[in-house]
């Protein structure tokens, strides 16, 4: 696509404040200037997350993720930089001008804009038919006896797939859309991979449709539930993963619910997404729903980024309290406090609303006791009086999750809980929360080994494979802690802060070249950009869309710097740091000739030569 030029860039960050546009993901805490929140980049339990409004950047002391405006909408949204660049200035009215064209990034960014136009054009015709088709009357019907009606199915925008393949394959040709689109974008599958020329069928059949939204409220897939008791496929069946959807990522109702969690500070989890509009529509509204059971680190990031407390609204029987434990195990180690909501037996959250009230379900969810009381309420007082060979396996069982839990005292809390209610002695529990905390860093271990090898693999590609990055604007690199230049000399950094953050320093220093001597020095390639680049020190704008077209590696490094406490850099303390270079250039200079002069079998001439050399360095190095 087009690159947005950096004036442009500087424009738009001009037009956003970074605190209120944080502010309006998740709360942030004030710190003397700065403000401060827990990380949503990587788990953590003490806040490392800096925003710091004068210099209008964000930089976490722990993963290392920082930036801009921007880079916190991408690394946050999951977008390109185009689209971030873009997000925002729709966000401050701010017009933007695009120009030259990266052939490589167009061809991405329109295959992307393709399939989210192909999501949202089919979830407008499953909708259609849901309203117009006779052969929608089951998914009617079946709506009707769930107490749903037609507005809010309007509002949530159900739909239809219909049973007949020929009617989507039809309407998807008439619009356009060829199918290797629909296939790329989850709605189609090939009758053989390996031979694409035997056609495609439609993903979905006679399904009732639920469009899995965005943060933005985009269709991005769908999920779509069984209609007929002998109807193949699982009661549910959600898209494929695509380019615009990885299930990991994603809960159902979030686009709708993120300012209720954020406003109630818990979010409540459902199984399945009429559970979730039920409740919704019935007033609780910090609701989200995971596309089936299986909870994820990502599941367990996007939650903590909203609030604290995770209230987990399952299915009381053994399959669903068995995903409501495995939902615990994830959601422990990023700090999330955990409750369990236990419903009357046979009850889900919709049919508890439509048989006795939302009421009933807000006296539930209040009750919802933490995780640990649930479980040893559950099967502590039947095993109290079994064998000790029972209870010490149930204690194992715990130990697994207590081990989970980083706190000290609420460890120490749960060892004592667990003990008394199953008459073990302290010491044995302590031992199987031992045993379960080094196995579990055996296992951390092991995988960060596996990621750190896939990580060499996937650099030593890059390195083979250059010039993927936009020209002017940064790669398309989302991930929280991007591999950061480090800048060791302190002379060198305390030029870069003072190029970067001192219009005094950048003026005493305007118009004289980049020093000769640099070329002699480590760790100056990135000052000699500062040095001849053309920014305003005394506007942050300016400064974060240079910033922005910095490699990951140099942002990294320089906001870094913006965010340490440091003594101001005045232009008197530039020229020391300047004059210090030139001395330890001088004494490189100094060792080199030294060394060729120690060489063996050194010609007369070349001695005498490295020999007056070595007295003018010298002579130099005593004159700065």
């Amino acid at each position: 696509m087009a690159i947005i030029p950096q004036e442009t860039v500087q424009e738009i960050l001009d037009a956003t404040d970074i605190v209120e546009l944080i502010q309006g993901y998740f709360p942030l805490k004030r710190a003397g200037t700065n403000f401060l929140a827990i990380c949503p980049f990587h788990n953590e339990k003490t806040p490392s997350f800096n925003v710091n409004p004068q210099r209008q950047i964000f930089h976490c002391f722990g993963c290392q993720a920082g930036g801009d405006a921007i880079k916190f909408t991408m690394l946050y949204d999951n977008l390109s930089f185009p689209e971030a660049a873009k997000k925002l200035a729709d966000r401050a009215g701010v017009a933007v001008r695009e120009e030259a064209l990266d052939p490589k990034e167009e061809a991405r960014q329109r295959s992307k804009g393709d399939l989210l136009r192909l999501q949202k054009a089919a979830a407008d015709w499953f909708h259609r038919l849901l309203f117009k088709s006779p052969a929608a009357q089951p998914a009617r019907d079946y709506l009707r006896s769930r107490g749903i009606g037609m507005e809010t199915s309007r509002r949530w925008k159900f739909g239809y797939a219909p049973a007949e393949q020929r009617l989507f394959m039809d309407w998807a040709r008439g619009e356009g859309f060829r199918v290797p689109q629909l296939v790329e974008g989850g709605l189609a599958k090939w009758r053989d991979e390996n031979r694409p020329v035997q056609g495609a069928y439609g993903f979905f059949r006679h399904r009732l449709m639920f469009p899995v939204n965005n943060d933005f409220g985009e269709p991005i897939a769908f999920s779509g539930r069984v209609l007929s008791p002998d109807q193949k496929g699982g009661k549910y069946v959600n898209s494929p993963e695509t380019p615009v959807f990885q299930k990991s990522r994603t809960f159902f109702g979030l686009d709708k619910s993120k300012r209720a969690i954020l406003r109630e500070k818990r979010a409540i989890v459902c199984e399945g997404q009429l559970d979730l509009i039920a409740a919704y529509e019935a007033g609780i509204e910090n609701v989200v729903a995971p596309l089936g059971t299986a909870f994820t680190p990502d599941h367990a990031r996007i939650l903590k980024r909203h609030t604290e407390e995770v209230v987990l609204c399952f299915d009381s029987d053994s399959a669903g309290l068995n995903a409501a434990s495995k939902a615990f195990r994830v959601l422990a180690p990023s700090g999330v406090l955990v409750r369990l909501a236990l419903l009357p037996a046979g009850e889900d959250p919709d049919s508890l609303i439509r048989k006795q009230g939302v009421e009933a379900l807000r006296e539930v969810l209040e009750g919802a006791p933490e995780f640990f009381d649930f479980q040893i309420d559950r099967r502590g007082g039947k095993l109290n009086q079994g064998s000790l060979r029972d209870r010490l396996a149930f204690a194992r069982e715990l130990a697994v999750d207590i081990a989970l839990v980083d706190e000290k005292m609420l460890q120490d809390s749960l060892v004592s809980r667990v003990a008394i209610r199953l008459g073990v002695g302290e010491d044995d529990i302590r031992k199987l929360v031992r045993d379960a905390l080094a196995a579990r860093i055996r296992l951390e271990k092991a995988s960060r080994k596996r990621e750190l090898v896939q990580q060499r693999r996937a650099s030593e590609k890059s390195d083979a494979a250059p010039g993927d990055d936009v020209p002017g604007n940064p790669a398309d690199d989302r991930s929280g802690a991007p591999a950061a230049t480090e800048i060791r000399n302190r002379s060198i950094r305390l030029l870069c802060r003072g190029l970067l953050s001192e219009p005094s320093v950048r003026s005493a220093l305007d118009g004289e070249p980049v020093p000769a001597f640099f070329s002699n020095l480590a760790e100056t390639e990135l000052l000699a950009k500062l040095w001849t680049a053309s920014f305003d020190p005394a506007s942050p704008a300016s400064v974060n869309a240079f910033l922005a077209g910095l490699g990951e590696g140099e942002r990294g490094a320089l906001l870094r710097l913006l965010s340490e406490e440091s003594a101001t850099v005045t232009p008197a303390l530039a020229r020391d740091c300047l004059a210090a270079l030139r001395r330890q250039s001088i004494q490189r200079e100094i060792a080199a000739a030294r060394a060729q002069l120690g060489a063996h079998g050194l010609p007369e001439a070349e001695a005498t030569r490295l020999t007056k050399l070595l007295l003018d360095l010298r002579g130099r190095l005593n004159e700065t």
